[in-house]
């Protein structure tokens, strides 16, 4: 059979025709099932919303372990209460103790020492027979020329070398801190008061201080370096002291250092003290 010319180029169009409709078809043909996920390193909880959305969360009202716990507003000044902090303070006691084995252990048992013949337990001394006794009243006990305050008792600022420095009336408020202490600023003067009644009002101008009359009040010479209030003491044994009270770095504690000269009977003592913010009482 004779196949015209113009039947093969029709039967060629529509061959043509066909392959490029197939070839379409297989192009939008469904896609078939996908292989798994690779799982992800970061693991994110079903509420969070996907990385292209933006995050708004919520502050928790629950403290985490890496938050700092609450603590009081930081202060400016020495200025107002504060409360003894017993664990991070010094054992006054202790440390004199330990001065008086330093520095003057060997003195105490010395002919005018403690335990010798013109000290508190010798023939000259408190104890003995010119001391307070019958015998004693040409030397009247502890306060005579032989006695614990006299020439031949204890250190030379009348103390009395055989004497515990510990039990001096005059040293406890610096060997036993009051519970806490309230700081009151003024022109000219810092007023401290503690929770055994006592008050101390430090001057800073120099001015002409009065005796005092009883313990419950004395006045102080004192001068600022700084933030740092300075005084200078002297007790009603004769003894001289260095007394400082300035703020810790964070402003959240007051720090009290007492300098004690040294006598015949101990070597020299620096006391430090730490008081605390009473969030309760201002």
């Amino acid at each position: 059979m004779t196949i015209k010319p113009k039947a093969v180029m029709i039967l060629g169009f529509l061959s043509v025709m066909l392959a490029a409709g197939a070839i379409s078809a297989h192009a939008q043909a469904p896609p078939g099932p996908l292989p798994p996920a690779q799982p992800s390193t970061r693991s994110r909880p079903d509420s969070e919303p996907a990385p292209s959305q933006p995050v708004f969360r919520t502050p928790s009202t629950q403290s985490t372990s890496t938050a700092p716990e609450n603590q009081p507003a930081a202060r400016q000044n020495i200025s107002g209460y504060w409360k003894f902090d017993r664990d991070g303070s010094d054992d006054a006691r202790a440390k004199i103790e330990d001065a008086q084995r330093a520095g003057g252990g060997t003195r105490n048992a010395g002919p005018v020492g403690g335990n010798g013949p013109y000290g508190g337990n010798g023939p000259y001394g408190g104890n003995g027979p010119y001391g307070g006794g019958p015998m004693g009243r040409p030397y009247p006990g502890s306060n005579g020329p032989y006695g614990g305050n006299g020439p031949y008792g204890g250190n030379p600022n009348g103390g009395g070398y055989g004497r515990d420095e510990t039990q001096s009336a005059a040293m406890r408020e610096y060997i036993y801190p009051a519970t806490g202490v309230t700081f009151t600023l003024k022109d000219s003067e810092a007023d401290l008061t503690d929770d055994s009644a006592r008050k101390r009002v430090f001057f800073t101008d120099g001015r002409k201080l009065q005796k005092p009359k009883d313990d419950n009040y004395r006045e102080v010479a004192a001068h600022w370096e700084g933030t740092r209030l300075v005084a200078e003491e002297r007790t009603p044994d004769g003894l001289h002291l260095r007394r400082t009270f300035d703020l810790t770095h964070d402003g959240r504690q007051l720090e009290e250092y007492v300098y004690l000269d040294a006598t015949r009977n101990r070597s020299t003592v620096t006391l430090h003290y730490i008081y605390d913010i009473n969030p309760n009482r201002q």
